[in-house]
């Protein structure tokens, strides 16, 4: 089992770290659809601290992403024309950058709520802006907006690679689960 990718495989760290943020991710958007209509109360208190903790786990995982990448290179995109191969690279694109902005987006929408941002109640991250109403405003709808997207985004990468594996039956999703 290798660590790192090679041309035309992905190694144990970047699968690893692809599955852990995808499902992450997908549970961070559910987790936010089913506290965003609880009454003011303790369990929605508490459910808004475990979306903050693991929202910061995300973006830690996407900047050891980032990182990675650098180390490790992705293999080569599987296309079957140039439409589907730019389709592709900007749907990874906005992905990346959506693991990055959620969380960033939360992060200025607690600060901007008079709020911190804690990790499981290990350490606290440093407050990006101080408290301002209309600046918590933009960043509560950007960060809602932004996971409604992330659901079409979501919903399009996993068609893409549906498609690869049972229409064109290429190696594109036998490369992300590790099988030869």
């Amino acid at each position: 089992m290798e660590l790192k990718n090679g041309i035309n495989h992905y190694g144990l760290v970047s699968r690893a770290n692809h599955w852990i943020s995808a499902f992450l991710f997908i549970g961070l958007i559910a987790l936010g659809l089913y506290m965003s209509d609880l009454p003011r109360g303790p369990e929605k208190k508490d459910l808004y601290d475990l979306h903050k903790s693991l929202g910061i786990g995300l973006l830690a995982l996407m900047l050891l992403r980032l990182v990675w990448l650098k180390i490790s290179p992705n293999p080569s995109q599987i296309s079957y024309s140039k439409f589907e191969h730019i389709l592709g690279h900007a749907t990874k694109g906005i992905l990346y950058l959506a693991m990055l902005m959620m969380p960033i987006s939360g992060w200025i929408m607690s600060n901007s709520g008079g709020h911190d941002v804690a990790f499981f109640d290990l350490f606290v991250l440093p407050t990006l802006v101080g408290e301002n109403e209309t600046l918590h405003e933009i960043a509560e709808e950007a960060h809602e907006l932004g996971g409604y997207a992330m659901i079409a985004v979501i919903l399009l990468h996993t068609a893409g690679a549906l498609k690869h594996h049972f229409v064109y039956k290429d190696e594109t999703l036998k490369r992300m689960l590790g099988k030869k």
